[in-house]
């Protein structure tokens, strides 16, 4: 148990470190050097993407929307981009759910407006997990871990935390899908 505990905090600061301490920021180009042509190896190369983000901080997940947006159709972008962010917000909650009561203490000290994402639980565990995504308070990994410390029921959470994220998956998914013709209005729209 205290491998699995400590196995994710690891990666985050190995990754962390990294961009850190390179200088430089991730570009959607530099994902699309290093993800494959094929396109079912694509989009498993992006939910690692996924999966990675949820355990680094500083990996941008609106830059995997867009890669997404310009190696896939629309439709097809859109459906691995929401499928990428389950993924990111499951395994933040999943190693929330497995620790101890007092990690949840320590977040509350650490975030104490996670006080009221307690209390405003208590009406609808769907709609406060919606609400928290869409407006975005809170870091979406530490809200993840918060309500898998709590132990919220997964469908509930996870339902509502996507809806509250397509906002930004659509319209990152859209610029991405054009990026390259700045006369449509598509681009236009989703940049404003």
């Amino acid at each position: 148990m205290w491998t699995a505990r400590i196995l994710p905090l690891i990666g985050m600061a190995t990754v962390g470190g990294q961009f850190l301490f390179s200088g430089r920021s991730l570009t959607v180009d530099d994902i699309l050097n290093y993800t494959p042509s094929e396109p079912l190896l694509a989009a498993l190369f992006l939910w690692m993407a996924f999966a990675l983000k949820s355990l680094s901080l500083v990996f941008p997940i609106l830059l995997l929307f867009a890669v997404s947006g310009q190696l896939f159709p629309l439709p097809v972008a859109l459906l691995v981009n929401t499928i990428g962010v389950a993924i990111s917000m499951t395994l933040p909650y999943l190693l929330g759910r497995a620790s101890e009561l007092d990690f949840t203490e320590k977040l509350l000290k650490k975030y104490p407006k996670l006080q009221d994402i307690r209390k405003l639980r208590e009406n609808s565990s769907f709609f406060l997990s919606f609400l928290m995504r869409a407006i975005g308070v809170l870091p979406c990994d530490v809200v993840s871990m918060y309500f898998g410390s709590t132990k919220m029921d997964y469908l509930p959470y996870i339902t509502g935390a996507v809806l509250g994220f397509m906002p930004d998956l659509i319209c990152a998914t859209i610029l991405g899908n054009q990026i390259e013709e700045y006369d449509s209005p598509g681009f236009w729209i989703t940049l404003t």
